[in-house]
Formats: structure tokens, C-alpha cells, sequence
């Protein structure tokens, strides 16, 4: 019994540890032609993991990273107007010393795209963002999503 005790632990200490990554948000995209000129708006859904928040895309210089929304290279698409949607949140943040301009829990953008080429039923978005809590902000990071059109 003994030995099986000891083998046992010796096998979970060999395990690598897994840790759920702080700071987490789910993101999603589907996109919507507007017009036959080659138009399309893709819905951006972001949930930000609740006790942290996303900076905006309209965050002012001098501060955290603005969340960058672009479409991928090379994809018959590209970015063609200003991005709509959810208000942020405005706060003064004494780190910084300026207001900042942030998203909490689940926010939605519009952001409008337009065909280059022949279009391709989906359109690929790269978002980068940058997270933080009341204590801590997280290196930016870049997700790619495919938003489907319908």
C-alpha cells in the first residue's frame, strides 16, 4: 500500500502544473453585408472576465494600450469607416494621471469593413487589447478571429 502511495505522488509531481491565464476575455465575430458595393459591418462581441477590463479604441495617448482592431493581411478586405458600438467606461486613473477609457463585462462593437477584391465568405479580424484589474495589467495580446458573413 505503501508503495502505491509513493508511485502515486511521484507521478503527480512529473504532472506540469496548468494554470488558468489571469485576465481573461472571450471574444466573437460574425459579419453582415450592408449594401451590394461591397459594404460589411462586423459585430465584435467582447466578455471581459469579471474584476478586470479591456482599454477602448478610442483610449487616449499617454496611457494603457488602446484596443486595435484591424483586418488581417492579405484578406480581400479592409477597414473602411469609425468603429461604433458600446460606450466606455471614462475613469481617472492616478497611475497614469489621465483619463482612461475602459470596457467591464460583455461590450459590443460595429466595426465596418469593405470587399478589396473578390469576397471571401469570411472576414478575418486581428484585436489587440490590453487588460487590466484595479492592481494589475497583462502584457497586450493579439487574438485572431473569422467572422462569418451572412
Amino acid at each position: 500500500m505503501k508503495t502505491s502511495a509513493i508511485a502515486l505522488s511521484l507521478l503527480m509531481a512529473s504532472l506540469p502544473a496548468v494554470a488558468q491565464r489571469p485576465g481573461t476575455t472571450q471574444w466573437s465575430a460574425t459579419a453582415q453585408q450592408t449594401n451590394n458595393t461591397g459594404e460589411y459591418v462586423v459585430a465584435l462581441k467582447g466578455v471581459v472576465e469579471k474584476g478586470w477590463h479591456v482599454y477602448s479604441t478610442t483610449q487616449p495617448d499617454g496611457g494603457p494600450l488602446p484596443l486595435v482592431i484591424r483586418v488581417d493581411q492579405g484578406a480581400p478586405y479592409a477597414l473602411s469607416g469609425t468603429i461604433t458600438g458600446s460606450k466606455p467606461i471614462k475613469h481617472h486613473d492616478a497611475s497614469f494621471n489621465l483619463d482612461t477609457e475602459y470596457f467591464t463585462d460583455a461590450f459590443l462593437l460595429n466595426v465596418p469593413v469593405k470587399a478589396t477584391s473578390n469576397t471571401a465568405p469570411e472576414v478575418p479580424i486581428a484585436v489587440r487589447f490590453q487588460m487590466c484589474s484595479d492592481t494589475t495589467c497583462m502584457p497586450p495580446r493579439t487574438v485572431h478571429l473569422v467572422a462569418k458573413v451572412s
